[in-house]
């Protein structure tokens, strides 16, 4: 159960890769696209779940296993349970992929509603994009054998690398928390040491026009340049050439599709410890991880990058090798079927 792939986010690509990729002769996938798409109707309307509900409930009977893609949010968390305990009820195996993760509602969730929670989504495996959030499931109360970590994933392209570290690139919706502003500013300061760095903002939201006048009135126009969206192809030339991603986020973050695609193409990563980017970011050896919002220290690791080639040379290395190993399409749909054929094997006695 997942968005459908026309919608952007990072789930919608996600699961769009693995139908393009997953080939197996063990198991068959079945995609049941939720709201405003949805299997039932044309969607977009107010009761759309409901219709949903009742569309899954005629489909369940003829799958052996549903997979469940919440984000750690009211509306969503409504939702999937709603859909989960559907499932439950029916006796199947369920596997709970949480996405996104809210840190206000963790808290919430761990003061007021932990037994709830754990009741509504008492799953046979719970999947996490970041070792913080399994321990905090296994806090709750789930087992922890139940309990697996696993990764976004990128589409490798074959481009000819072209990485010159003073080419930096931003790729992420321009949204409160996603660090956009801070990107531009911490670029803006390098320039009197750098001025031929160039910064690529790639995306669009809702701080598109505010992001462009900042650029404007400060006089960065010709350091800074904004592509739109980008997917295919088109993002990935432009990421063989770029050096340097800066990712400067304080959002509710699972593990964001731009750094794994990032690190495939072998680019070093400059961000911040939140979430499961913890987890694929080791602070001065493939990137550089910031505590703080201060542009200024963005700008200070962006600087050492640029004053030490070896260095840069060894995270781009690295992160290439890793990117591909652990992150690649391939990579993941192998392991997302291992996952499914365990539980399939262990409902049939096949252990």
């Amino acid at each position: 159960m997942c968005p459908p792939p026309e919608q952007s986010g990072g789930v919608a690509n996600y699961y769009s890769l693995v139908n393009r990729h997953f080939r197996s002769d063990a198991v068959n996938l079945h995609f049941f696209y939720t709201g405003s798409r949805s299997v039932a109707s044309g969607g977009g309307r107010a009761l759309q779940p409901l219709v949903d509900l009742i569309a899954l409930r005629r489909t369940l009977p003829r799958h052996d296993l549903v997979v469940l893609n919440p984000s750690l949010d009211p509306k969503s968390l409504i939702r999937d349970g709603v859909y989960h305990l559907a499932a439950r009820l029916t006796g199947m195996k369920t596997i709970v992929f949480f996405r996104g993760w809210s840190p206000r509602w963790e808290g919430i969730i761990d003061r007021y509603a932990r037994g709830l929670f754990r009741r509504v989504f008492a799953a046979d495996r719970l999947v996490v994009l970041c070792s913080r959030f399994g321990d905090c499931l296994a806090g709750w109360g789930f087992p922890p054998r139940a309990i697996v970590r696993e990764t976004t994933t990128y589409e490798h392209h074959e481009c000819e690398a072209a990485n010159d570290p003073r080419r930096i690139i931003f790729l992420s919706r321009f949204a409160r928390g996603k660090g956009c502003l801070t990107a531009i500013q911490a670029v803006e300061r390098l320039l009197p040491r750098f001025p031929d760095v160039h910064l690529y903002m790639v995306g669009d939201g809702e701080l598109r026009q505010e992001l462009v006048d900042y650029v404007q009135s400060r006089g960065l126009a010709a350091q800074v340049e904004f592509t739109g969206w980008l997917s295919g192809e088109p993002k990935y030339r432009l990421l063989a050439r770029c050096g340097i991603m800066l990712f400067p986020t304080d959002y509710g973050e699972g593990m964001p599709n731009a750094l794994v695609e990032g690190m495939g193409m072998g680019i070093p990563i400059v961000s911040r410890p939140v979430a499961g980017i913890a987890d694929i970011i080791a602070d001065g050896e493939n990137g550089f991880l910031i505590p703080s919002l201060d542009p200024a220290d963005f700008a200070d690791r962006v600087a050492r990058l640029l004053e030490d080639p070896e260095l840069w040379r060894e995270m781009s290395q690295r992160n290439r090798r890793v990117g591909r190993e652990r992150f690649s399409i391939t990579s993941v749909v192998a392991r997302l079927e291992s996952l499914y054929l365990d539980l399939l094997r262990q409902e049939r006695g096949c252990l």
